[in-house]
């Protein structure tokens, strides 16, 4: 019996050493990693079968809640761009927030509790789409605008496949796009999200010429410069991150290293 014990005993000191060696490792290797988590969201509502592009409002909840809790240095784009340019390395646990598209679900469901938590994000509207049923308005907008917690960025005029475009196309838009929201909301709008991620040389150049400051994408090709500021990559969230260990872990940069690697 005591023989068991002590095998018992040594198996559960041995697990023990190895979680302690394999977490120190982590921590090294991250303190070694710069690359900054942009978390993507869209929808923020009940979950529809087949679609991994909604989460809902409670799950959304806990994760801010989380953020705050664990002292998370959350900050807008410009801070992104900011720490690129200077060359600097963020602080632990910085990350980003997005939105695409511009749902409606985004003011009723996810506003509310960034404005509570006092937590910055950015939302990426699709400009022929704001007032349609299901998207925000331009009240709504200048709201959130006005909050001093939400940036508003341009998502293109009607999403299409930005490399499909002429060159008048690309510029309608882009820069068309930014220019309604800086006339329908009175500030400058200065960051782009590629529909469906989709970019090409041309988009990033029409992107850069219109005046904006950043834009983002999911996963730049092999090649793209890693701290690209017109290709930031961004870290779906889904429901499947109601799991707090998930959330935790999308939210590092190893997670964004690795994924990184893997698409390379």
């Amino acid at each position: 019996m005591k023989a068991v014990y002590r095998s018992r005993r040594n198996i559960f000191l041995a697990v023990a050493a190895a979680v302690i060696i394999v977490s120190l490792f982590a921590a090294a290797f991250l303190a070694n990693v710069d690359e900054i988590p942009v978390l993507m969201y869209h929808y923020v509502g009940p979950v529809e079968k087949g679609s991994s592009l909604y989460i809902t409002p409670e799950t959304f909840k806990r994760q801010m809640e989380f953020l705050r809790a664990y002292r998370y240095n959350v900050v807008s784009l410009d801070k992104v761009v900011s720490y690129i340019e200077k060359k600097e390395k963020a602080p632990p646990r910085t990350v980003a927030i997005t939105f695409d598209d511009g749902a409606s679900n985004n003011f009723s469901h996810a506003y509310p509790i960034l404005k509570k938590l006092s937590i910055p994000a950015t939302f990426f509207v699709i400009v022929d789409r704001v007032g349609v049923p299901g998207y925000m308005d331009w009240k709504e907008l200048r709201e959130m605008s006005a909050s001093g917690i939400a940036d508003i960025g341009s998502h293109s005029k009607s999403h299409p496949w930005l490399t499909s475009l002429s060159r008048d196309g690309l510029r309608d838009e882009i820069a068309g796009s930014k220019e309604i929201l800086e006339q329908k909301l009175g500030v400058r709008v200065k960051s782009f999200c590629y529909p469906g991620g989709i970019f090409d040389d041309r988009a990033k150049a029409a992107v850069r010429d219109a005046g904006y400051v950043v834009a983002v994408a999911t996963n730049p090709a092999k090649g793209n410069p890693r701290r690209d500021i017109y290709a930031v990559k961004r870290v779906k969230i889904s429901e499947s991150a109601a799991n707090m260990f998930i959330f935790w872990a999308k939210t590092t940069p190893l997670y964004t290293w690795i994924k990184d690697k893997r698409h390379d």
